[in-house]
C-alpha cells in the first residue's frame, strides 16, 4: 500500500485512527495469514453517514459503478442503502439530523474523511470521471506519472483512486 502524502492529511493522529476504521476495510486484496495479521482480518465494508441518501446512492451507482443490493429502514429516524462492487461494500446511512460538512470547512459533521479504491487503468478512470462531470484531479508521483485521483461525492466526502 502506498504511503499517504502528509500534505493531504494534516491531522496524523486522526488519520491513523481513520485508516484502521475506514481505509483498511476497502483495500481490495486478501489479508495475509501471518504474524502481521494475527486475527486474519480481510475487507468487509465501510459506512458513511449522509444527509441525502437518495442523491448519494445514485451518485455512487452512476459515477463509481456500485450496485444497490439492500435497503433497510428503522422507523422514520434511520435508513440504510448497501452498495457493492466486487470485493467491496459501502453502507450509506441516514439518521434524522444528518447534515453536510460545515460550510467553513472546519471538518465533517458526518461522512468519512477519505476512502481509497484502486484501478488497473488510472487514465481510463480519469477520463470516465471527467466525462461524468466530477471534480476529479490527478496526482503525480516523483516521476511525473499519474498514480492517484481525488474526487468528492455530492456531500464533499473525499474519494481517492490509486493506480494498482
Amino acid at each position: 500500500m502506498r504511503p499517504i502524502p502528509q500534505h493531504r492529511f494534516p491531522h496524523r493522529a486522526a488519520m491513523a485512527l481513520l485508516s484502521l476504521c475506514v481505509i483498511v476495510p476497502v483495500v481490495l486484496i486478501a489479508a495475509p495469514a501471518d504474524a502481521g495479521n494475527p486475527l486474519h482480518l480481510s475487507p468487509h465494508h465501510v459506512t458513511a453517514l449522509v444527509a441525502d441518501l437518495d442523491m448519494e446512492s445514485q451518485w455512487y451507482q452512476k459515477v463509481l459503478g456500485f450496485q444497490e443490493v439492500k435497503r433497510f429502514a428503522n422507523g422514520s429516524d434511520f435508513a440504510m442503502r448497501q452498495l457493492t462492487v466486487p470485493g467491496c461494500r459501502i453502507d450509506l446511512v441516514w439518521r434524522r439530523g444528518s447534515t453536510k460538512r460545515a460550510p467553513n470547512g472546519s471538518g465533517p459533521v458526518q461522512g468519512w474523511l477519505h476512502v481509497v479504491f484502486q484501478t488497473p487503468d488510472i487514465n481510463a478512470a480519469f477520463k470516465r470521471l471527467k466525462a461524468l462531470g466530477t471534480d476529479v484531479t490527478q496526482d503525480e508521483n516523483a516521476d511525473h506519472i499519474v498514480d492517484h485521483l481525488t474526487l468528492h461525492d455530492p456531500e464533499d466526502n473525499e474519494i481517492g483512486i490509486a493506480a494498482e
